[in-house]
């Protein structure tokens, strides 16, 4: 193989690398813009995402994996850093180039209902991004929203009806078939099934992993919700206060957390069976999240940690490889192995 090809590959191992990536939004709230205040929803993340596989990404409401989400996509402007999707630096595309790359990324949003125009019929719904990109007319374009109503379970019947005429799952349902209308290769899902009923979610999920492998996609899973991201996730990327603090193969990270707010997360989980639920109690995760504005210094864990030092409060920790292959942690005193805890299951 040549130097040029080698190099390649390489570039081509991953449809997304996500590299520094940053958004800070102003709140300055002077007059005369002094003593400027930034917060830091996203403070230099990396990520990467194989072809066919789904990244999971969590944290507590407010850690910036939402704002990860409509960065990657462009929905929002990034501060600094890369986003390379077939080695193409989206951050770097006009309104024009990125307008005709939204055929290749797509997102499903966490609220089917705000989402979905109120006053557009499902028809008119799914076939919008067909119209607007001019992928089909006439007969063809309905044929091809009937196509993509039975991809998603829901009857030819549905397209003559409003979003508002709909339950949750059955909305999301919609919403999910407008994301595969342009047939793409990256799925955004902003905590798609956390808006459902508990009952409807795993359907939700189950219909994802489906489509998944019937049409080659790539996911990256947004949620609060670890169950949910250990069913579909094969690497779980977890964030605080804007930052990856640990990245690991899903069974990995489950089994053998190395980040003590993963850990944490993992605890606090709900055990069904009572005989498992003594051995969970407590809370490792104490007190309020610092704020975005001013987070405190080196990790921004500390204040919060059971386990963290002194140097804990000065230094910056840095996400490193650790022993395990693909398994990376920002911790200065990452967990041994035997710190696992019960995961519950959904």
């Amino acid at each position: 193989m040549s130097k040029k090809t080698a190099m390649e590959t390489k570039s081509t191992e991953y449809l997304l690398e996500v590299k520094g990536l940053k958004k800070h939004f102003d709140v300055t709230r002077s007059l005369f813009g002094r003593n400027k205040q930034f917060l830091k929803a996203v403070d230099g993340v990396d990520l990467m995402i194989k072809k066919g596989e789904t990244l999971g990404i969590v944290g507590e409401s407010g850690c910036g994996k939402s704002t990860t989400g409509n960065v990657i996509t462009r929905l929002l402007d990034a501060t600094a850093g890369e986003v390379l999707f077939e080695g193409e630096d989206l951050m770097k595309l006009n309104k024009k180039e990125i307008r005709e790359k939204r055929k290749d990324i797509q997102m499903v949003f966490q609220d089917p209902f705000s989402s979905l125009n109120p006053r557009m019929r499902v028809f008119e719904l799914i076939a919008e991004p067909l119209r607007t990109h001019n992928i089909v007319s006439g007969s063809a374009l309905k044929e091809e929203v009937y196509k993509l109503l039975d991809v998603v379970g829901l009857d030819h019947s549905f397209a003559r009806r409003f979003p508002h005429e709909f339950s949750g799952g059955q909305r999301q349902r919609i919403g999910i078939a407008r994301a595969l209308a342009l047939q793409p290769k990256l799925i955004v899902c902003d905590e798609p099934v956390s808006a459902l009923d508990v009952s409807i979610q795993s359907q939700v999920l189950n219909l994802l992993a489906r489509l998944q492998k019937e049409f080659q996609l790539t996911y990256i899973f947004i949620a609060h919700g670890l169950p949910a991201v250990k069913h579909i996730s094969d690497h779980v990327a977890v964030m605080y206060l804007g930052r990856v603090v640990e990245l690991a193969p899903t069974e990995a990270l489950f089994s053998r957390p190395k980040h003590p707010y993963t850990e944490g997360l993992i605890h606090a989980i709900p055990v069904p069976d009572p005989t498992l639920r003594a051995k969970t109690e407590g809370d490792l995760l104490e007190g309020d999240l610092p704020s975005p504005v001013n987070p405190p210094p080196g990790c921004h864990f500390h204040t919060r940690c059971p386990y963290a030092q002194e140097k804990c409060k000065i230094e910056e920790p840095k996400l490193l490889n650790t022993t395990d292959e693909g398994h990376r942690v920002a911790c200065h005193f990452p967990l041994e192995a035997g710190h696992g805890v019960i995961v519950g299951t959904t």
